[in-house]
């Protein structure tokens, strides 16, 4: 009965000593699988975040190079209405000196030159000052009307015509250089390079789509399967949709707004794919240590398995901190409080093209393409004490001597008393989005055929010279150029000379031209230069007799010498005008009177004598 009681309490014992071993494993294996899913969850948010805000970054991109394009059509349109002979025959019609029949037999033709110079301008509408029919050339959809919005000349309207064509309209009001309104032109340009635009659909990934839309019309321009389409929007807003995310990035502030849809699947994907080996690692690590300690608690099985599991607990912790500072696709550095790099993972070496051995005790601020007093890192050294993080623009110089431009993020690891024990640095490589907006960014701001800065550019620069002059109580002066006899070169010699002509002229006047001045071409035949600083207006006649000078010589154009002239006007700042916009009609009147005293001469703006039209 003794043995029978003793087998009974061994067996219970035994069935105690599996129940707890079973518990305690269970236990463990619990503990390191909420312990991951704890440490998960924020670091799925974050990755999440992270792709996300570089999506928006690269939404962003795409507006600012849709928004350029339109900028050029913006740009166009305007230079069709600065036309001088023919804006100035338009004015004799508007005071009635001269016919509907005379003026458009004269404007149909020129206008039809220019549509036939821009590649992208396929028709386009010029109305009287009562909004009569002046010419009519080119694609013109039907049912054409002009923009009433305040910021005429953007592009304000979509048409999807025959064949998926699809036209961009623009309008712009035609201006006397006195300020006086006397008609509209109503453009339509192609919309190939919008439509190339919204198609390259790569940097988002499989499956996303790309909508431009203009709240102002309600319209949206989309690019499916079927080939391009145009519809009328009923309401601006976006709802809410959980199987995808829309990405929205405004196009400037004219009313114009891009719309990125990605499935949402695909952030979700990525950042699983950042905690797949991780969350493997947990997984594989909790079911050997439950079937460890589950074998190894026999006697004082709670106080070894309290102390197993903490063991086990810590080196989970530390595993699934390694596992996530070696394998994440963020180049990480960590420092100490001197900013001394103690640890870097692979992503972070193979970027700047270092060995871990050749950057561990080596200050981080020696990687940086700042100097060590800039007002850059200074500031970022303030935000880092005061807040304990900082983000923003970071410039590092690789091993080869490449210049690479991180997105940074720096935070503070401190003790339990503040005390700051490590820095934590994560960067995200934006080098090529980088050089990709520099490079749209120049295009916006030059003239395609020169090289020299465009109206955009001109009116820019001139604005802040004039804050300066202000502020400093200085003088500057405007120069408005416009070519004699240049016409004659285009109709004797052809476009091509006539474009040969234009660059040959552009490096004439530069090599005439100081450092600190600056010259543009605004379009067709004419130039500005702005001269700044300036003493008195003697400095700015010279100016211009030097220019008058310097292009009277002949140039030889493949083989052929032309001999040009021209016709300067010049306004002075502040006497003639305080900002951009009237300095320069002030200097393209004065320009009109040295081509009414006979051209290839200069002269300076007086308001008591405005040229006759």
């Amino acid at each position: 009965m003794t043995t029978a009681h003793s087998s009974s309490s061994t067996r219970d014992i035994r069935r105690v000593h599996l129940r707890i071993r079973s518990l305690a494993a269970l236990g463990i294996l619990t503990t390191a699988l909420l312990a991951g899913l704890i440490t998960a969850l924020p670091f799925y948010h974050a990755a999440r975040s992270g792709i996300e805000h570089i999506s928006q970054l690269s939404a962003e991109t795409q507006a600012d190079a849709l928004h350029h394009q339109l900028q050029r059509y913006q740009d166009i349109t305007r230079q069709l209405t600065s036309r001088t002979e023919i804006r100035r025959r338009l004015g004799a019609y508007a005071r009635g000196d001269t016919s509907l029949d005379e003026v458009s037999d004269f404007t149909t033709p020129r206008l039809a030159d220019a549509l036939a110079q821009a590649p992208d301008l396929v028709g386009l509408i010029r109305q009287g000052p009562d909004g009569e029919l002046i010419s009519r050339i080119g694609e013109v959809p039907a049912g054409a009307a002009p923009s009433h919005d305040s910021q005429e000349g953007y592009p304000c309207r979509l048409y999807l015509l025959e064949h998926d064509e699809v036209l961009v309209q623009s309008c712009s009001p035609i201006v006397t250089p006195e300020g006086e309104r006397i008609g509209r032109d109503i453009v339509f340009f192609q919309a190939e390079p919008l439509l190339a635009l919204l198609a390259n659909t790569e940097r988002f990934g499989e499956d996303a789509r790309m909508r431009l839309r203009t709240t102002n019309c309600q319209q949206e321009l989309t690019l499916g399967p079927e080939g391009p389409g145009v519809s009328h929007v009923d309401s601006p807003e976006i709802s809410e949709d959980t199987i995808q995310v829309t990405l929205k990035a405004a196009l400037g502030e004219q009313g114009w707004q891009l719309l990125v849809e990605i499935p949402s699947r695909q952030f979700h994907n990525e950042a699983l794919k950042l905690l797949l080996w991780p969350a493997l690692a947990i997984l594989l690590l909790a079911l050997v240590g439950a079937w460890v300690v589950s074998h190894a608690l026999y006697p004082l099985l709670a106080r070894v398995d309290r102390q197993a599991r903490e063991l086990e607990g810590s080196e989970q912790k530390l595993r699934l901190a390694a596992s996530v500072f070696r394998s994440a696709h963020e180049a990480i550095a960590i420092t100490s409080p001197d900013h001394i790099i103690i640890d870097a993972n692979p992503a972070f070496t193979s970027q700047l093209g270092y060995s871990a051995q050749a950057l561990t005790g080596r200050p981080i601020k020696d990687l940086l393409a700042w100097h060590a007093d800039s007002p850059e890192l200074k500031h970022g050294l303030q935000q880092l004490e005061q807040n304990g993080t900082w983000q923003g623009e970071v410039r590092y110089r690789c091993a080869n001597g490449d210049m690479l431009v991180a997105l940074q993020t720096v935070s503070a690891v401190r003790s339990a008393s503040g005390e700051t024990l490590r820095y934590i640095h994560i960067f995200n490589d934006v080098t090529e989005q980088k050089a990709a907006e520099e490079v749209v960014r120049h295009q916006a701001l030059h003239d395609e055929l020169t090289g020299l800065p465009n109206r955009a550019y001109l009116e820019q620069h001139l604005e802040g010279a004039i804050r300066q002059s202000c502020h400093a109580g200085r003088q500057l002066a405007v120069l408005f150029m416009d070519l004699d006899y240049f016409k004659e070169v285009n109709d004797t010699l052809g476009h091509q000379a006539g474009d040969t002509l234009l660059q040959a002229v552009g490096e004439r006047l530069q090599a005439n031209l100081r450092a600190e001045d600056m010259l543009a071409r605004l379009g067709g035949d004419e130039f500005v230069i702005v001269v700044d600083p300036i003493q008195a207006a003697d400095n700015a006649t010279r100016v211009a007799a030097n220019v008058v000078e310097a292009l009277t010589h002949p140039f030889t154009i493949d083989g052929t010498p032309v001999t040009i002239g021209v016709s300067v006007g010049v306004a002075l700042y502040p006497k003639d005008g305080n900002n951009s916009s009237s300095l320069l009609q002030a200097a393209d009147s004065a320009m009109y009177r040295a081509k009414a005293g006979g051209r290839n001469t200069w002269r300076l703006y007086s308001p008591l004598a405005l040229p006759k039209t």
